[in-house]
């Protein structure tokens, strides 16, 4: 049923004159008429009985009036709901984080909530290769994450810098770089090369530069599980140092140096998404990192 046709029945309906009513809605008498006779027409019967003393409801006009605010009322709300909404104060957001920003992450979310307190967030745990995939097929909308190798679909912005940091149980001394190698009668902990593809290769390239190939005597499909691991005694590690400082003192670590060492994490999202909520949260982000 056409909102504008209720508005200016509802207005009839209480001023009970045509033109009056026209008046309120600066539209000519011919104009009103014209409306509610189309509304007339849509509801299969006359609305009004019109007479000297103005206009006057007929039994299918009262069972009208009984709907007609209630509809008013609901197209209001989601007229709002939508303002709101092409504003990007309102709506769902899937977003991905990992280890690397289990301080950052948060902490910017929950500014942003302030901002939003209508939004929905959902937050998935996830390594950072499988939050480029979910991006790309679009069961993520934004990610906490490695910059990503697709060129143009996902856009990147650094939040901030990952190092590799060298972790140990706390009864072990951190050695030199140059006596590594006497941690592999140890062994290593290391993430599964399918879980963890981009960290496998950042630690590979640091080895290389260190001329160290550590002893891998344990995988795991997580870094909490490598952490405990090493927690326990039962290996070294090595790993991203903001997640190893969020998981607190079980460990001894220490971060490493190089230029293989390093890697940009930041947020990730489809390039061509245009969801308000998500372009408000990528502004909000470049501003409070």
């Amino acid at each position: 049923m056409d909102i504008k046709l209720l508005h200016s029945f509802v207005q009839l309906t209480d001023t009970g004159h045509y033109g009056r009513a026209a008046s309120n809605l600066f539209v000519t008498q011919s104009t009103l008429s014209k409306q509610i006779q189309a509304l007339e027409t849509m509801v299969g019967g006359p609305l009004f009985e019109r007479g000297r003393h103005g206009a006057k409801l007929t039994p299918l006009g009262k069972l009208l009036q009984q709907e007609a605010r209630a509809l008013l009322r609901l197209s209001d709300v989601i007229d709002v709901k939508m303002h709101r909404a092409n504003a990007g104060l309102t709506g769902n957001l899937d977003i991905g984080f990992g280890i690397s920003t289990l301080i950052a992450a948060p902490r910017l979310i929950a500014g942003f909530r302030v901002m939003t307190p209508d939004s929905q967030i959902t937050l998935n745990d996830l390594p950072s290769r499988e939050q480029h995939l979910r991006l790309l097929d679009g069961r993520l909308d934004v990610g906490f994450c490695r910059a990503p190798d697709e060129v143009g679909e996902l856009s990147f912005m650094r939040v901030l810098e990952e190092r590799l940091a060298l972790v140990l149980p706390c009864d072990i001394k951190i050695p030199s770089r140059s006596r590594l190698s006497t941690l592999n009668s140890l062994g290593f902990v290391a993430l599964s090369p399918s879980r963890g593809p981009g960290l496998d290769a950042q630690i590979n390239q640091w080895c290389t530069s260190a001329h160290f190939k550590p002893r891998i005597v344990q995988h795991a499909d997580d870094i909490l599980t490598i952490h405990a691991v090493v927690a326990a005694g039962l290996g070294a590690a090595f790993l991203p140092w903001h997640g190893v400082e969020a998981l607190g003192n079980r460990t001894h670590q220490q971060p490493l140096s190089g230029p293989a060492s390093k890697w940009p994490i930041g947020i990730c999202w489809r390039s061509a998404d245009i969801n308000p909520l998500l372009l408000r949260f990528v502004d909000y982000v470049s501003k409070h990192r």
